[in-house]
Formats: structure tokens, sequence, C-alpha cells
């Protein structure tokens, strides 16, 4: 951008000088009566190259302008016109020369090329109040406007640099603020939670120890674990959001063997159909899986009481495929239980799976049932492991 400002510069400057030549304003010496239009258009065409070498055109100005002086002063007519129409002894592209110093070169040398210009223009052997006036507008003028608009400038760049780290400041404020209050209400939830937990399974272990039936028994040790198993991922889930950490290995529940979803799937009297091996799919996306057959088996004993319930897994290699398929409910869901949910587990399952770049859908069968679908790759690069089991 700076190289055609320079360009129409150069080439309005030449095109002004011309016009005064033709208007009648040329030299009478011995040179000819183009010496001051060859030196001024030599001064207006190195504007070119002023991005460059600046300190060469100032360089330059300054030897035009000290050969008019000195001209003017000891032979009059050789290098500035008699009479002049233009009566500064300056070159004509004194001004753009000074803009360009002064947003160029360091302030110790641009004012040094700029008083140097100054002097020279006010002729010593008749100095005037025109002359005087005509130097200044030239030379200090143009430098005192440049110095305002680029402070201005500046000022403004700085202004707006200190507003976007003021927006980045505001937004990671807001975002700590937003973290604190999801860790105390997790911390609230996890306390609430716990304590009405933990009440379940003392009760389901003394139910346990002290009923006679067979039956109460063994669906006794049922709550227990399951509350016992609940207790161990709200710990899990709580050291993840207080510390950023992973739980180690060792502390968590192996979502990852047939054993545990057999398990699962068991307590929930559903059929189970594992096919490949489970170890090619990493923790993250073996802990996904967990959660959509957990989420759906609930969702299916809520929804479709007595239902016959079919979970099939398959590890191809390079992903995994999940299908949870319940049929039509044999009895009505107790509206208790179908109003206590969130409605939010379905909807996080897709957002979970979308994170590991799989594909998720949820929908009717048509005969009355409903059929959950998940397709996760085994290695996802767009979300670490580390956060994904969050």
């Amino acid at each position: 951008m700076i190289l055609g400002i320079t360009a129409i510069t150069a080439v309005a400057l030449a095109t002004a000088q011309a016009a005064l030549y033709i208007a009648g304003q040329r030299t009478t010496g011995p040179l000819g009566p183009a010496a001051e239009l060859g030196l001024n258009l030599v001064v207006d065409m190195t504007l070119l190259s002023v991005v460059r070498f600046p300190r060469l055109v100032a360089l330059l100005a300054v030897l035009v302008t000290a050969v008019f002086a000195v001209g003017a002063g000891l032979s009059p007519g050789t290098f500035v016109p008699v009479p002049q129409l233009n009566p500064a002894i300056a070159p004509l592209a004194t001004p753009a020369i000074v803009w360009f110093l002064v947003y160029l070169l360091p302030r110790s040398q641009a004012v040094t090329g700029i008083v140097t210009l100054a002097l020279l223009a006010i002729p010593a052997w008749a100095p005037t109040w025109t002359m005087l006036y005509l130097s200044l507008s030239a030379t200090i003028l143009p430098a005192v406007l440049a110095l305002y608009i680029k402070a201005r400038t500046e000022l403004l760049s700085s202004l707006r640099k200190r507003a976007d780290l003021a927006d980045v400041e505001r937004c990671l404020l807001a975002e700590q603020a937003e973290t604190a209050e999801r860790q105390r209400l997790a911390a609230e939830l996890h306390d609430i939670v716990t304590h009405h937990v933990t009440e379940i399974v003392l009760h389901a272990d003394a139910l346990r120890v002290t009923t006679r039936e067979d039956q109460a028994r063994v669906a006794a040790e049922q709550i227990r674990q399951a509350g016992a198993r609940t207790l161990t991922e709200l710990r899990d889930l709580m050291a993840l959001v207080t510390s950023g950490n992973e739980p180690p290995p060792a502390a968590r529940p192996d979502y990852g063997t047939g054993g545990d979803l057999a398990a699962l799937a068991e307590a929930d009297g559903a059929r189970l159909e594992v096919t490949g091996d489970c170890r090619t799919v990493p923790p993250v996306v073996a802990r996904a899986v967990h959660r959509v057959v957990q989420e759906s088996l609930t969702n299916a004993r809520k929804h479709a009481p007595g239902a016959r319930i079919h979970v099939t897994i398959d590890y191809p290699g390079d992903r995994v495929d999940v299908e949870v398929a319940n049929s039509t409910a044999l009895r009505t869901a107790d509206p208790t239980l179908t109003s206590a949910g969130s409605g939010m587990g379905l909807a996080g399952l897709d957002r979970r799976v979308s994170l590991l770049g799989g594909t998720f859908t949820a929908r009717e069968d048509g005969d009355g049932g409903f059929t959950v679908t998940a397709s996760i790759p085994a290695a996802s690069p767009a979300v670490p492991a580390g956060r994904g089991q969050s």
C-alpha cells in the first residue's frame, strides 16, 4: 500500500513541476532553461525508493536544496528561475519527503534531516518573513502533522490492543467463574446423591442379612452392588471434576471387558451378544460403550418394563458397533420413574459419541419397541484419551 502511495505522490509532483515549467518557470543560466526542472524531477523520482532507502532520499533532498540555496545567492537564474512562480527554495517534493522521514526513520535522524532542510530553505543572504514562512511550511509543518497522525495511530492501536486484551481477560474470568460454579454444583450433587445412595446400600445390606427368602436376598445383593458401583463412579467423577486428572486405572472398573457388560446386562435381564476382541479399542471408547449400554438399559427399564432387551456389541477391529433393542413393554410404565429423569440421557450419549467421531441414533422400531445404535472409531484423533473419559 505504501509503495502505491509513493508512486502516486511522485507522479503528482512531477506533473505539477512540469506544469510550472510550461507556465514559464524556467532558468536562464548556462545550464539551460530546464535545470531546475531536471533537479526537481530527480528528487520526485527518488520517492519511489524512499521506503527502502529513506536516508539516501533525505541526503539527496538536502543536497538539491543546498544547490538551490547557493545558486539563488551566488548565481541567480542558474538553478532557481528569476522570477519564480514558486518562491520556495526547497524542491517541490520536500513536504512529501519530510512526511516519509517521520514515519520511516528514528526520531533523532528524522529531526536532523528536517531541521537541515528548513535551515537551507531560508536564504541566509536575504532572510525575510515570507521565506521563513515558506521554509517552515515546506519542512516543519508537514513534520508536525506527520508526528500527530503517527502518534494518534499508535494510540488507537494501543487502545485497540488493550480492548482486545480486556475482552480476552473478561472471557477467561467468565470461564473461570463458570468452572467454579460447575464444581460447586457437582459437589452439592455428589453430597446429595452419595447420602441417599449410601442409605439405599445400607438398607439393602441389612435386608440381605435379615431376610429368609432367597429371591429377596438376591435382589438386595443386586441393589447393594449397584449402589456400591454408583458410589465408586461418583467418587471418580468428582476427582476428575475437581482436579482435572484422570483417575488411576486401578480405581476404575474395567468397562472394556465383556464380564462387566455381562453383569450389567444380567442385572436388567437383557441378552448380551459380544463378538470380537474388546482390547482393540482404547479405554475412552470402552467407557463410551459402557455408558451407551447403561443408559439404554435404564431407559428400557423405565419406559418399557418387562420388555425383552437384546444387547449386541461387535469389535471388528477399527471400531465398535453397539445396538440395544427392546421389544414392546409388557407392563404399564411407572409414572414416577418416567418423570424422574432429566431428559438429557440420549442427548448426552449423542454428544459423547459425536466427540469421539462416531455416530449415534435412537429411534422406535415401528413395532412398539425402541432401538439405540452407536458406532465409534477405535481411535479418534479429535479427542484426547484423557479428556474423553470425563
